[in-house]
């Protein structure tokens, strides 16, 4: 038999690639909408003074009649709390020394881990940044009872059966908020050791607590914790999002300390239950903001599967495919680009988030919106080190990141948003 490969294996070497291949989607293009207040922040709460009414002491009189009651300019407070966000890695001396070079390893241990917790952390932002400030994930979807399997719809908190569990990943740890009253159930925390392909549930790694019911909220929490308290989760923690900045109560209510349902003009204009898309539709939210908060409309922002919703508003009157009818083109400017699809309403840009919420669209006007920060990225080394001894582990080291931060729209009447609008969304999970 001659030497081939087979009975001469253990001569070859493995050849390996020159870097490690990242396969996450760790783009956060959201930020731009929001431009950095300049001034740094102090105290408790950044307090915004708003102008809500105007002076009503006037009207038309009659010739020698009476003036009219002095009234006043109404002013007040917006008070826009600091949201904290941190992330921790743990690495040991040893991983450090096996991979501290190219020769031992595709990539630093520490290095790499370091870098990419910050990545990890962008990924969090970018869902926050579509989502009202709670925190939300998904609803429990049905009762549950002492069971590994949690059905799940709702994703980010809008109503929905679709890829409930978009927002949830291997590796996650997780509680349930009672959605009457925003308490925590008990039972502590549950770790995510599956999530179905279809997106409709997860596995735990423990039995749920037999109280767990339809509508719970399911919300992040820190670690895995048999006593678990509320302060430790996301809920009500994380920075405002476009589906809070951009709403009329239907959300968030308590608008930065101001009712919406007391000040209207904090409302934005909302149109629910929509169904299908049109530009008549568009038209008229961009009409009615126009009027009450003298919009301009800078982009409109949504789901990938709302931008096909738009494509197909036209494609009956695409008669030319293409500059050449001889390599004829069938696509659009969307297929070729990412945050900016290329296409546009009226002239104004359509711009896809892959965190957005299915079935709506988000027209902005961003002249208000701001991005207060108080710590735009940091390691934690006040005490003069960026990694620190474990406390209970043997050569093994804790570095913890943090930002601080929170969005706010000072003119919510601005913009507008399109909810129920009807789409085809192809579940997709992100990692």
């Amino acid at each position: 038999m001659p030497a081939n490969t087979s009975t001469l294996d253990a001569l070859l070497k493995e050849d390996y690639g020159p870097a490690l291949r990242t396969q996450l989607n760790d783009e956060t293009p959201e930020l731009e909408l929001f431009e950095s207040d300049s001034s740094p922040w102090q105290g408790r709460e950044r307090l915004e003074a708003i102008h809500v009414n105007r002076n009503r002491g006037s009207y038309f009189s009659a010739e020698g009649g009476n003036i009219p009651t002095a009234g006043r300019q109404q002013i007040e407070n917006m008070r826009v709390p600091m949201r904290y966000h941190h992330g921790a890695i743990n690495i040991t001396k040893q991983l450090m020394v096996a991979s501290r070079s190219s020769e031992g390893a595709f990539a630093r241990g520490m290095r790499l881990e370091m870098d990419r917790l910050l990545d990890d952390m962008r990924v969090q932002r970018r869902f926050a940044i579509w989502g009202d400030g709670r925190g939300v994930r998904c609803l429990v979807n049905g009762g549950h009872g002492t069971i590994t399997t949690l059905t799940v719809d709702s994703p980010g908190g809008f109503a929905g059966a679709t890829n409930g569990a978009r927002f949830l990943n291997v590796g996650d740890r997780i509680g349930f908020i009672l959605p009457t009253t925003g308490a925590l159930r008990a039972g502590g925390t549950r770790e995510i050791s599956a999530v179905a392909a279809a997106g409709t549930n997860v596995t735990v790694s423990a039995a749920l607590d037999a109280a767990v019911d339809d509508n719970d909220i399911v919300v992040k929490a820190y670690g895995t914790d048999a006593s678990l308290a509320v302060g430790n989760t996301d809920w009500q923690h994380a920075p405002m999002g476009l589906s809070g900045l951009i709403d009329d109560g239907t959300n968030v209510n308590l608008y930065f300390g101001l009712s919406r349902t007391t000040f209207p003009i904090l409302n934005s204009t909302v149109m629910g239950t929509v169904g299908a898309l049109s530009a008549d539709v568009i038209q008229r939210a961009i009409d009615v903001a126009m009027q009450v908060g003298n919009c301009q409309i800078a982009y409109h922002l949504m789901h990938p599967s709302m931008v096909r919703a738009y494509i197909a508003l036209a494609e009956n009157d695409r008669r030319y495919m293409g500059v050449d009818l001889k390599s004829p083109d069938v696509g659009t400017a969307a297929a070729k680009n990412t945050w900016n699809t290329g296409l546009t309403f009226g002239g104004t840009p359509l711009k896809r988030g892959i965190d957005a919420p299915y079935g709506v669209w988000f027209g902005v006007d961003p002249r208000s919106f701001v991005r207060y920060v108080a710590d735009a990225g940091s390691w934690i080394d006040e005490d003069g080190s960026v990694l620190t001894r474990d406390a209970t582990a043997v050569d093994t080291f804790l570095g913890q990141y943090r930002i601080y931060e929170n969005f706010c729209a000072y003119r919510p009447n601005q913009s507008f948003r399109l909810d129920g609008v009807t789409s085809t969304v192809v579940v997709a999970h992100i990692t």
